[in-house]
């Protein structure tokens, strides 16, 4: 049995449960089982949300606080040996040494890092991100040991990226791109969208004349191809009903809930407007140029990174001030503006993130953890 501790809110947004669920998937269909150790009861209906077929996994609510996880340590210490846990995979920027080195008398940690702060007493780190082997860990984690001392283990880079299979299995008659008469762009910010990315950019967009009205052009700038814009709204989305509203009035704005086939709508457009997280290494799977913003410090090292590939562009950082934010979403859409003018310069970008990453990164991770038992 493997345990997997993370959480989903409305501050945290769904990364971190997200991709732990996709190594779930990878676990079970390994032949090992799997049990989620949440905070609280929100984290605990969003993963249910996602239990079927192919996700027939436990969830387990401790009663305490996601970002105060001490406070756990008392519950999980009953709670891993009474369920039989060989393994606990950790993914939250909440934790602590003293944290893993009480759980690792227990049972051997992994934790999935992406900041390479400081060292853990754990037996596996991973840092699947592209500029994880420039952080240092080696060094960092010379000497450091895990559950029953063995020495920590450290996986690295976008071979580890854990996305869906979705990214990595696809009908090869799939549409991978739009006509060259219009230009779709993927609007996403993620599950909690905490800065309103969504609505300021389609409303600056509006400002700007780039969507499509319902009699054809409308207000659409006269040298623009004609653009489709396809909203992705997540759980914890706000000013949703505004977002409606535009949907309403423009033709060419689309909103779209819970996508099951995330990968599937990447493939049919030409660029995604997205802050710099997860969705990057997606963007990359599938070959998509992206636009990309700032919403975190931790952040910092894809701003860094993702520009150098040639296949995205970075607009800045929305967490700065207000007036940072209206530049970004401003650049966003000069961008866009651009591109829609410029095809030849979207094959470019496309054909810059071919082999960055193949998506297959859960499976090494779901067997990295069985390999610890």
């Amino acid at each position: 049995m493997i345990g997997i501790r993370a959480d989903a809110n409305k501050i945290i947004a769904t990364g971190h449960v997200m991709r732990c669920i996709t190594i779930a998937k990878e676990l079970l269909a390994l032949g090992e089982g799997v049990t989620f150790f949440v905070a609280d009861k929100e984290s605990e209906a969003f993963i249910k949300s996602f239990c079927d077929e192919s996700l027939k996994a436990e969830v387990v609510v401790l009663g305490t606080r996601y970002d105060h996880m001490k406070d756990e340590i008392p519950v999980l210490e009953k709670e891993l040996p009474g369920r039989k846990c060989d393994v606990l995979f950790v993914d939250s920027y909440f934790v602590s040494k003293d944290y893993f080195a009480r759980l690792n008398r227990i049972c051997p940690v992994a934790y999935l890092d992406d900041l390479a702060k400081e060292p853990y007493p754990v037996n596996l780190v991973i840092n699947y991100n592209g500029f994880s082997k420039s952080l240092g860990y080696e060094a960092l984690y010379s000497g450091m040991k895990g559950h029953e001392g063995s020495p920590t283990k450290i996986l690295l880079g976008l071979e580890y990226a854990p996305l869906r299979r979705q990214f990595y299995e696809h009908d090869i008659a799939e549409k991978t791109t739009s006509d060259k008469k219009t230009l779709k762009v993927l609007l996403a910010a993620g599950g909690g969208d905490m800065y309103g990315m969504l609505l300021a950019t389609l409303e600056n967009a509006e400002k700007k004349g780039l969507l499509s009205s319902s009699d054809g052009r409308g207000d659409l700038d006269a040298s623009c191809r004609p653009i489709e814009w396809e909203v992705v709204a997540g759980s914890f989305a706000p000013d949703i009903d505004k977002i409606k509203a535009l949907e309403k009035n423009y033709s060419g704005v689309h909103i779209h809930h819970n996508v099951a086939n995330m990968a599937a709508l990447m493939r049919s457009c030409d660029i995604a407007v997205s802050a710099a997280g997860t969705m990057l290494t997606e963007c990359a799977a599938v070959n998509l140029p992206a636009i990309f913003y700032q919403v975190a410090d931790n952040q910092k090292p894809n701003t860094d990174f993702w520009p150098t590939t040639g296949g995205m562009v970075y607009a800045g950082n929305v967490a700065e001030s207000a007036e940072a934010k209206g530049a970004v979403i401003s650049r966003i859409c000069d961008e866009i503006h651009d591109l829609s003018l410029a095809p030849e310069k979207l094959l470019n970008m496309r054909d810059s993130l071919m082999g960055i990453t193949d998506g297959r990164g859960a499976i090494g991770i779901a067997k990295a953890l069985i390999s610890l038992k």
